[in-house]
C-alpha cells in the first residue's frame, strides 16, 4: 500500500473529513420492516427533514412512474410503494445528503447524484419487470454503488478533479484512480459502507460493481444486475464525472447469471422512464 492510499484510508477510518451518518439516516437504518409501529415513525423522520423529503418524493415518482398517480406526500408514498421501498429510498437520499457541500461543487455533485439514482432506478425496473423478483434491495444497492466517489468528491475534491482530468486524457477510471490515489473508489466505498454498518450485500456491490460479478461469492446476481444497470446509465449519458468515462461491461459474465433480454432491448424499454431523472 503506498502512502497516498494509507493517508486516504486513515482519513476515512477516523472520519477526519467525512461526515458521520446523520440523525435521519441512523434512525432509518434502525427501523425494521417487521415492526408495524414504525410506520408512523418513518413518516415523521422524513417529514422533519424537508430537503430529504423533497428528494424522497422526487425519487419515488421516478421509480414508480406510470404505475400510480403522482406521489405527493410521504404518507401517500407509504401507501403506494410500501414501507420497505420507502425506507430504502429515504436511506439512500439521506446518505447522499451528507455529501452536499459548496456551490462550487454543486454541478459535479448533481452528476454523481443523477448517475446514482439512474442506476438504482434501472436496477429496480429490470428486477421487477424482467426478472419478476422483489427489488427493494436492488434499488438501494444500485443507488449506493458509487458511494466511494461521493466520499472522494466531498473529502478529496482536488484528487477527484485530477482523476477527471486524467479521464479526459484517455486514462481508464481504474488507472486514473490508482495513479492518483493508489486505490479505487470501489475500495474506499467499501471501507465507508462497512464503517457505517451497511448490509454485506451493499458492501459487495460497492466493491465489485466495475468488476466480474462472479468475484462476489454470495451476491453475484445482485452485482451483475448493478453492473448492467451502471452500464445502461452511462449509455443514457448519466456519467458520474463531467467527462464521459468508458464503463466496463462484462456482457457474457452478466448474461450467464441473469436471464434477460439483450441489453439493447432493455435500453429501448427504459428510455422514457430514465428521462425523468433530469427533473430531480
Amino acid at each position: 500500500m503506498n502512502s497516498s492510499t494509507h493517508d486516504i484510508r486513515i482519513d476515512i477510518q477516523k472520519l477526519k473529513k467525512l461526515p458521520t451518518l446523520s440523525y435521519t439516516a441512523e434512525k432509518i437504518i434502525n427501523l425494521t420492516s417487521k415492526e408495524l409501529t414504525h410506520l408512523d415513525e418513518l413518516v415523521n423522520i422524513i417529514e422533519k427533514d424537508p430537503p430529504i423529503m423533497s428528494k424522497v418524493l422526487g425519487v419515488a415518482n421516478i421509480v414508480y412512474l406510470g404505475l400510480y398517480k403522482p406521489i405527493t406526500t410521504v404518507k401517500d408514498a407509504l401507501l403506494k410503494i410500501g414501507f420497505k421501498t420507502l425506507k430504502n429510498i429515504a436511506l439512500s437520499v439521506s446518505i447522499f445528503s451528507l455529501f452536499k457541500s459548496s456551490e462550487e461543487k454543486e454541478k459535479s455533485y448533481m452528476n454523481l447524484f443523477k448517475h446514482s439514482i439512474a442506476t438504482g432506478t434501472i436496477s429496480q425496473i429490470i428486477s421487477e419487470k424482467f426478472l419478476k423478483e422483489p427489488s427493494d434491495e436492488n434499488f438501494t444497492t444500485g443507488v449506493l454503488h458509487d458511494i466511494g466517489l461521493f466520499a472522494l468528491h466531498y473529502a478529496f475534491y482536488d484528487q477527484f478533479k485530477q482523476i477527471e482530468e486524467n479521464l479526459s486524457e484517455g486514462y481508464s477510471l481504474k488507472k486514473a484512480e490508482e495513479k492518483i490515489l493508489g486505490t479505487t473508489h470501489s475500495e474506499i466505498g467499501k471501507w465507508l459502507a462497512e464503517m457505517w454498518g451497511l448490509p454485506e450485500m451493499v458492501c459487495d456491490v460497492i466493491l465489485y460493481h466495475n468488476d466480474l460479478p462472479q468475484k462476489s461469492i454470495k451476491y453475484s446476481k445482485t452485482v451483475a444486475l448493478v453492473h448492467l444497470s451502471n452500464f445502461i446509465a452511462h449509455k443514457f449519458g448519466y456519467y458520474p464525472f463531467e467527462v464521459n468515462v468508458e464503463c466496463n461491461f462484462y456482457r457474457e459474465r452478466v448474461y450467464k447469471i441473469l436471464n434477460l433480454p439483450d441489453v439493447e432491448e432493455l435500453i429501448l424499454e427504459l428510455k422514457e422512464i430514465i428521462k425523468e431523472v433530469e427533473n430531480l
